[in-house]
């Protein structure tokens, strides 16, 4: 069945951590926060997910989570570290306010 969202977490903080700077902790939220970002920042949020049946019973979970890669550096290291992580599909790219979001689908 499915992992729970505090074990993803910790696994991008440990990812945000090492990204560019291993003395510096960068910041990962779930949803959007209410008060102001910190960038670069990860941004993930649950969309959806899929599920495997047998005999009418589920097997199989992974629940899919919108996760967003805000940096104003366009050449950001962090989205490449994002996309070696197992069932991580890079999704688009825009900008807004200046900021670059790299935006992938994770299934986990």
């Amino acid at each position: 069945m499915a992992r729970p969202r505090s074990q993803l977490h910790e696994i991008l903080v440990d990812l945000m951590g090492g990204a560019e700077d291993p003395d510096k902790k960068l910041a990962v939220y779930f949803q959007a926060p209410t008060g102001g970002m910190v960038y670069p920042c990860i941004k993930y949020e649950r969309n959806d997910s899929f599920s495997r049946y047998a005999d009418n019973l589920k097997f199989l979970l992974h629940k899919r989570y919108d996760l967003t890669v805000i940096d104003r550096d366009p050449d950001s290291l962090i989205p490449d570290q994002v996309e070696t992580l197992p069932h991580s599909r890079f999704d688009r790219f825009y900008v807004a306010d200046g900021l670059n979001h790299f935006v992938f689908n994770l299934y986990f």
